[in-house]
C-alpha cells in the first residue's frame, strides 16, 4: 500500500515540530525545565511505545505519513505530546474555575483531560482515516462508513480506550511526580485549535456533521478554559 502525499506529510511534520516546540517553551515558562522535561518524556515516550505495539506486534494500525521510525511517524509522536499537554492545560484551567478543594481537583484532572483528548479524536480520527493518513487493519464500530485506503471501514473502540488510558494515565502519573500546578499559560490549549479546525473543515466539506456533535465536549471545554474570568 502506498504512502500518503509527500507534500502533506511534510506539512504535517512541520506543524508537529513547531507545535511541540511552542508547547515545550510554554511548559518551561510555566513549570521550569526539569518538570517540563519529565512531562515531555511521559507525553511523547509512552505514546511512542503504544504506537510501536499497535503498528508492530499487534498489527492493528498502519501509518501512511513520513518520516517514520519503526513504522511510527515522527509527527504522530510529537502530536501526542501536543495533544496531551493541551488537554492537560484545558482540564487544569477548567478545574481552577470550579469551587473544589485541591484534593478534588487532583482526582478530577486525569478524567477531564482524557475527556478533552478523546472528544477531540472523535472528529480527528475519522478525518485522518478519510484523508489517508492512517488505516486500521480491521473494521471498526465507530465511523464505520469512513473507509481507509486498504478498504477497512471505521475506527475500532480500542483506539478510544487507548486514548483514555494514555491521556488520563500519563497526567495521573505526572501528577505524582510533584506539587499541584495552577492553571498556567493558555498557549498549549490554543495549539489544539489547528487539529480541531482541520477536523471541522473535513466534516463540513464531507457533510459529516454528526462528528461535530460527537466531539462537542472539546470546543465546550476549550471555550471554558480560555474564557476570561
Amino acid at each position: 500500500m502506498s504512502d500518503s502525499d509527500a507534500k502533506l506529510s511534510k506539512l504535517i511534520l512541520i506543524h508537529a515540530v513547531l507545535s511541540a516546540g511552542l508547547n515545550f517553551a510554554s511548559s518551561v515558562r510555566t513549570r521550569g525545565l526539569r518538570r517540563s522535561t519529565v512531562l515531555l518524556a511521559f507525553a511523547a515516550g509512552l505514546p511512542a511505545i503504544a504506537e510501536l505495539l499497535t503498528t508492530g506486534p499487534l498489527k492493528l494500525l498502519r501509518h501512511r505519513t513520513r518520516p517514520r521510525v519503526a513504522g511510527v511517524p515522527v509527527a504522530v509522536v510529537l502530536g501526542w505530546y501536543g495533544v496531551i499537554h493541551g488537554s492537560f492545560t484545558v482540564a487544569r484551567r477548567v478545574l481552577e474555575r470550579l469551587f473544589l478543594d485541591e484534593s478534588a481537583k487532583r482526582k478530577a484532572l486525569p478524567p477531564i483531560a482524557a475527556l478533552v483528548g478523546v472528544s477531540l479524536d472523535l472528529a480527528l480520527d475519522p478525518a485522518g482515516l478519510d484523508a489517508g493518513l492512517w488505516e486500521w487493519n480491521c473494521d471498526g464500530a465507530y465511523a464505520r462508513q469512513i473507509e481507509g485506503a486498504n478498504g477497512h471501514g471505521g475506527v475500532p473502540f480500542i483506539n478510544y480506550l487507548g486514548w483514555s488510558a494514555l491521556v488520563g494515565g500519563i497526567i495521573y502519573v505526572y501528577g505524582l511526580t510533584g506539587e499541584h500546578e495552577g492553571e498556567g499559560a493558555t498557549l498549549p490549549a490554543i495549539l489544539l485549535l489547528p487539529y480541531y479546525l482541520a477536523a471541522v473543515g473535513w466534516a463540513l466539506r464531507r457533510r459529516k456533521f454528526r462528528y461535530l456533535l460527537y466531539s462537542a465536549p472539546f470546543p465546550v471545554t476549550l471555550y471554558a478554559a480560555l474564557e476570561k474570568r
